[in-house]
């Protein structure tokens, strides 16, 4: 039996219908300036659509590895679609020239499967093939379905990759701010002051308002010396004199810069004061910096927006019975052709050799 006739019998009686399934959808980010588009990358961003298209590239490899077919067996019953009685012994699953184990099964679907990339207009064509229309669709959609989900994948990727080292950051002021505040708590309970440079402004008064007393009781007793030198009470001025002196001194003492003045105690407190500012200036930066670690990462979030949903055909689509008869016998008379121009040239060589 010729070639032509054996195919000629297998499309024409054996080999089963093939209904297609087919559906388009574009891998999309943040939008672009526009001068850098052109056609219909501009007209893609007016709708807020600025194509990726090495993300359709990764989504397209993905659809067509193992993992997702791996992943798509657990949603649907690839191998009782594709078992079916009624189906030719050369196109089902399990055949003679595909056998039970899984790589068998990924080598087989990969002709019950296409997805095509489209570089004019960075849509994806993902295009499926069934016994039956329902079974085609099913299998794109849950097809495209993992092409979200791997999307969605990716953009929790990026989120906790910009996000992850900025919230450490934040973790650290925070913990250097409350380090801070404690400090300062510890601080005011040890020395009980809550601030030492307001406690200083009023000792200063305090020595201020003794000095003019101090300064009034001396011109009294100036003014008593001169006029009423015996006076009774002049000994009583001088000891009061003597005692505001006295006080005045330990007031004083009390702002000098000894182990417990008050001098050292506002540098300390300064100095706490200034951590805490410190601190909560870095607690700010590290937000703000996570706030736009986040927006940078909202920013290159990808979206997979389908453009053309897969529907159930409603007849087949393959194979092309008398396309591939013709083809087939178009070979055969080219390679009959081909034949007696070998076998020709032969019978002429072998002919001048022996004339």
């Amino acid at each position: 039996m010729s070639p032509t006739w054996a195919v000629t019998l297998f499309y024409g009686s054996l080999a089963s219908d093939l209904f297609v399934s087919e559906s388009r959808f574009v891998i999309r980010t943040a939008s672009k300036p526009a001068s850098a588009m052109g056609g219909l990358g501009a007209l893609m961003q007016l709708f807020g659509m600025s194509r990726s298209q090495d993300d359709s590239f990764a989504v397209r490899d993905y659809l067509t590895s193992r993992d997702a077919i791996t992943e798509l067996g657990k949603r649907l019953d690839l191998r009782a679609i594709f078992n079916r009685d009624s189906a030719d012994p050369l196109t089902r699953y399990p055949s003679i020239f595909y056998g039970p184990t899984r790589e068998d099964f990924y080598r087989y679907f990969q002709h019950r499967l296409s997805v095509y990339v489209d570089h004019t207009s960075g849509l994806t064509v993902l295009t499926t093939n069934a016994f039956d229309g329902e079974s085609a669709e099913q299998i794109n959609r849950a097809l495209l379905q993992l092409g979200e989900d791997l999307v969605n994948r990716l953009n929790e990727r990026v989120l906790g990759d910009a996000a992850r080292v900025a919230d450490d950051e934040v973790a650290r002021a925070e913990a250097r701010l409350i380090q801070s505040e404690l400090a300062v708590t510890d601080f005011r309970n040890r020395e009980l002051m809550l601030d030492p440079s307001k406690s200083a402004a009023m000792l200063i008064e305090l020595i201020g308002r003794l000095g003019a007393e101090l300064g009034v009781l001396r011109a009294e007793i100036a003014e008593t010396e001169g006029n009423a030198r015996h006076s009774p009470q002049l000994q009583s001025m001088r000891d009061r004199a003597i005692a505001l002196e006295h006080q005045i001194q330990i007031e004083r003492g009390r702002a000098a810069s000894s182990s417990d003045g008050l001098a050292d105690k506002i540098a300390a407190y300064e100095t706490l004061m200034l951590e805490q500012q410190f601190a909560t200036r870095a607690l700010d930066q590290a937000r703000s910096a996570l706030e736009a670690a986040r927006t940078e990462a909202r920013r290159q979030q990808l979206f997979l927006e389908r453009v053309v949903d897969p529907v159930v055909a409603d007849k087949p689509m393959a194979p092309r019975r008398i396309a591939t008869i013709l083809m087939t016998l178009g070979f055969n008379v080219i390679g009959v052709g081909i034949l007696w121009l070998l076998a020709s040239g032969l019978r002429e060589h072998a002919s001048g050799r022996i004339s």
